[in-house]
């Protein structure tokens, strides 16, 4: 095999690779361990997941939310129609620590947490409130 042939076919060997691992996605091994969802409203988002919480409103925008499939931590984000947070949401220290990451949870929002909504814990800002569950707190 003479050396141009040998050196084109291992950069088609590694071309070939490189496109096989960009198709699996994600080189986190712990991504599939998670499940991540977007909604127009919170009445879409309680329809298709039972793991929702409840107290999110029927009429809060731009839902995105995040779920470990091997326990109960989570993350939410969503717009209030009016801007204020639903009547289960009450003034408390964070409940345990964020365990999971998105690109759309902010760093530092455990630190600027102030609101509980049961098991949750949460920062309204901007208009939007960034919560998240630890299964070390969920009984």
């Amino acid at each position: 095999m003479t050396r141009a042939l040998r050196t084109t076919l291992l950069a088609a060997g590694g071309t070939a690779l490189a496109l096989g691992l960009t198709a699996c996605g994600s080189m986190n091994p712990f991504d599939r361990h998670q499940e991540r969802s977007e909604y127009k409203t919170g009445a879409e988002a309680k329809e298709d997941r039972a793991s929702m919480p409840r107290w999110l409103p029927d009429d809060a925008r731009d839902v995105k939310y995040v779920l470990s499939t091997t326990g109960d931590d989570r993350l939410l984000s969503f717009t209030p129609k009016d801007g204020k947070l639903p009547a289960p949401c009450k003034p408390g220290k964070p409940q345990g620590e964020p365990q999971l990451k998105a690109d759309w949870f902010p760093e530092g929002t455990a630190a600027k947490a102030g609101t509980n909504c049961g098991t949750w814990s949460g920062h309204l800002a901007d208009g939007t409130f960034t919560a998240w569950q630890d299964k070390a707190t969920v009984r």
